[in-house]
């Protein structure tokens, strides 16, 4: 979620973070400092939280490009604040200032996968390293399926690290319950997220989805993180959903890929 420097091998152990303060639904008690990131409707950037003199991390949503209202979008960031996963992005609170949702979060100092990749590995990570990144997504996303939840969005601009190295899936903007009908195994059809990580049933309209979905985006998360980009990143959107329906799910190459080990290439 931040600028980074040299990639650290992330903990495989949790690490426990302080104390939250009790954070205030005043925007005057924030003082928003540089952008870090950015999306289609949020813009993250590092902030001070004043009365604790503490370093966080704002998610400001345009609730005027959302599609979405007023309610879902309270329920998604209530949601966020009920997660309580060391591996998964907790809000600490929302509140709506002016157009926007300021959703306060903790602040991960180095950034995201893809950012540290960008800077320092533009041709990928070494093995070991990745299957530490890839071991703490899983448990983020097996906590998540547990709970009833579809993140729909997972890829390496979506996995965060702090200073100690501690891995964290973050980033719900897209995120779904499913218990909100009651129904942990219902289906949805609704189309979000990345076109070069996106499952071929969530590209094709009425067949609906589940959590299965996010496994797809895993396995093409591990491919990016092995390569430095995605498959099919060099194509626009359209011809990478032709691709995904059409080929043969993306795989390493067996020449090109021959550092890693067989059980990798699994």
């Amino acid at each position: 979620m931040v600028r980074g420097g040299s990639m650290r091998r992330p903990s495989l152990a949790a690490v426990s973070e302080p104390a939250a303060p009790e954070f205030t639904l005043s925007a005057d008690d924030y003082r928003l400092m540089e952008e870090v990131g950015f999306g289609a409707n949020a813009v993250v950037y590092r902030a001070i939280f004043l009365p604790a003199n503490r370093t966080i991390a704002v998610k400001c949503l345009d609730l005027d490009r959302i599609n979405s209202n007023l309610d879902d979008v309270r329920k998604e960031a209530q949601i966020m604040k009920l997660i309580d996963h060391p591996n998964v992005i907790k809000a600490y609170c929302s509140f709506v200032v002016d157009h926007n949702l300021w959703v306060i979060m903790p602040f991960m100092a180095e950034g995201s996968c893809l950012h540290l990749m960008k800077v320092a590995h533009p041709d990928g990570l070494e093995e070991p390293v990745i299957c530490s990144i890839l071991k703490e997504t899983l448990k983020a996303l097996a906590y998540l399926h547990g709970q009833g939840h579809i993140h729909r969005d997972v890829k390496a601009g979506n996995i965060l690290v702090d200073s100690p190295g501690v891995v964290k899936l973050g980033d719900f903007g897209v995120s779904a319950c499913l218990f909100d009908r009651g129904d942990r195994q219902r289906s949805r059809n609704t189309f979000v997220g990345t076109p070069c990580w996106m499952a071929p049933e969530v590209l094709q309209p009425g067949t609906g989805y589940n959590f299965k979905a996010d496994i797809w985006s895993f396995g093409i998360t591990a491919l990016e993180l092995a390569h430095g980009h995605a498959p099919f990143s060099k194509y626009p959107p359209m011809k990478v959903l032709l691709m995904t329906l059409q080929n043969a799910p993306p795989g390493l190459d067996y020449d090109r890929d021959r550092k890693f080990s067989k059980a990798f290439q699994l």
